[in-house]
């Protein structure tokens, strides 16, 4: 089962991106908050996506409320180091990920209402020094997986119950017995609000067996033992990469199934005594449908999110695609409109790209144009979007980039990193040349078009000035040559 494995991945990625952005000190509130803007909407199993600094105070809160998205305003932002679940993320070594009970969402020291059933993942923010700069906190949506006990487990015959490690009720027929640990503080008697405290001669054999069946004066009670760490992998996968170590608190759950005397009586007449051969072995087996249900949830997201990336990405090199690209030109035109946030465009052909084909084959121009998309992407940054736009062309999008030198030394750059030839699997070295044309936005550009355009006419003032070089458009001022 590796149904939690995709929140380990997602954490890990956004910790990445902000500790790179650090390195790079780009990193500032509002890049930040569009980072995990961005993450937050195209990730919509999560309540909230939050980035702590290492004092427990929140710099940036993401909250999805009724599928909508909003940035929590400066001074709403809190303090959470009061809270486990922070304090145990910021002792964490990187790499490392904790993963909290189930419990209910608290917002400025008060349990939400209505109640928000959550799982926190969390994994510390280090700099390059071994710093720990902050911490990076999930909180996965629960109830779904909750709905779906409650609609496997739960028929007309018997109150299917989700239990903690302590016997408080966190799924039940009875909702008002549920969750009561979450507000022992305010209301002490609520601590006798238990299944352990209702029933603790059944209470006792749950601890000596992970499994069992027992029938006393309530009727007959059905029980299995379920640990939610059973996602963590702490071997090597197929691919020999470790998996990320994760911290886990160390806490069960009882799936239990009670049917009452009454409707025991009423199962053993001929109309019933078929049934309940059936619910007994259905019984036994509910934590595991439970699971598997949870991980066919998983995978359907996990295929839409493949059908996502193949629409949005190149087949062979992996890079974005022209549609792909034209929304993000689209999103930067309008931020820039709205902020005056500058970005510039770079205009990329290989120069002679068909000698490559005509001389060593398509599978041979293939090599050359997958390693280039490998020098463009370690060329810019993470925020940046590269993509191959058809045959030997790229695009790269600088946004957030205010200066025209600064695009130019990334061209420039790009340059000499192919001056290292590219060697074939026949062991033949292909040197790659390139002209690049570099465009930025300004208030006459009329929208994406109009700045490619631009970018293009820049790269054909490259390749007739001869080639391997890079304009700034209007060409005629700003032609950069090497």
């Amino acid at each position: 089962m590796e149904d939690f494995n995709v929140p380990f991945a997602d954490i890990k990625i956004l910790a990445d991106v902000i500790s790179y952005e650090l390195a790079n000190r780009l990193l500032s509130d509002s890049l930040s908050q569009r980072i995990l803007y961005t993450f937050a909407k195209n990730k919509r199993g999560y309540g909230q996506v939050r980035l702590l600094d290492a004092d427990g105070v929140e710099i940036v809160r993401i909250n999805r409320n009724k599928g909508q998205l909003h940035v929590v305003p400066h001074d709403k932002l809190q303090s959470k180091i009061h809270r486990a679940y922070v304090q145990s993320s910021l002792r964490l070594r990187a790499g490392e990920v904790y993963v909290s009970p189930l419990d209910l969402n608290i917002e400025n020291q008060k349990i939400e209402v209505p109640h928000v059933p959550v799982i926190r993942f969390g994994t510390p923010v280090i700099n390059s020094y071994g710093e720990r700069l902050g911490v990076v906190i999930l909180n996965f949506y629960a109830s779904q997986m909750l709905e779906h006990f409650r609609d496997i487990a739960s028929d007309s015959l018997s109150n299917a119950m989700l239990l903690n490690d302590e016997g408080y009720w966190l799924a039940s027929d009875n909702k008002e017995a549920c969750w009561a640990f979450m507000f022992v503080n305010d209301d002490p008697s609520m601590k006798e609000q238990t299944f352990a405290k209702k029933y603790p001669v059944i209470w006792k054999l749950t601890e000596k067996g992970a499994s069992g069946q027992v029938r006393n004066g309530d009727g007959l009670f059905t029980w299995t033992t379920v640990s939610p760490s059973f996602a963590v992998n702490s071997h090597a996968d197929s691919t020999q990469r470790l998996a990320a170590n994760v911290e886990v608190s160390p806490y069960q759950w009882i799936v239990m199934q009670h049917v009452s005397n009454e409707k025991l009586a009423a199962m053993e007449n001929s109309i019933f005594r078929n049934c309940v051969w059936t619910w007994v072995v259905l019984s036994l087996i509910t934590a595991i449908t439970l699971w598997f249900t949870m991980h066919s949830i998983q995978q359907s997201q996990e295929h839409r999110e493949e059908l996502e990336v193949r629409a949005h990405h190149d087949w062979l090199t992996g890079l974005s695609n022209l549609p792909h690209l034209f929304s993000k030109l689209e999103q930067a035109c309008k931020k820039a409109e709205m902020g005056d946030v500058r970005f510039f465009i770079m205009y990329i052909d290989l120069d002679d790209f068909k000698f490559v084909n005509d001389r060593y084959g398509h599978e041979a121009g293939n090599i050359v144009l997958r390693h280039v998309a490998s020098v463009l992407r370690k060329k810019v940054r993470l925020t940046d979007t590269v993509a191959r736009i058809g045959g030997d062309e790229y695009v790269i999008l600088l946004e957030g980039l205010a200066e025209r030198d600064k695009a130019a030394e990334i061209a420039f750059g790009i340059l000499q990193a192919f001056e290292t030839p590219v060697t074939l699997e026949c062991g033949s070295k292909v040197y790659i040349k390139s002209s690049i044309g570099i465009a930025g936005w300004n208030k006459a550009v009329t929208g994406p078009d109009d700045l490619m355009k631009c970018a293009d006419a820049a790269m054909y003032n490259s390749k007739h000035g001869g080639k391997n070089r890079v304009s700034v458009y209007p060409q005629l001022e700003n032609e950069l040559a090497v």
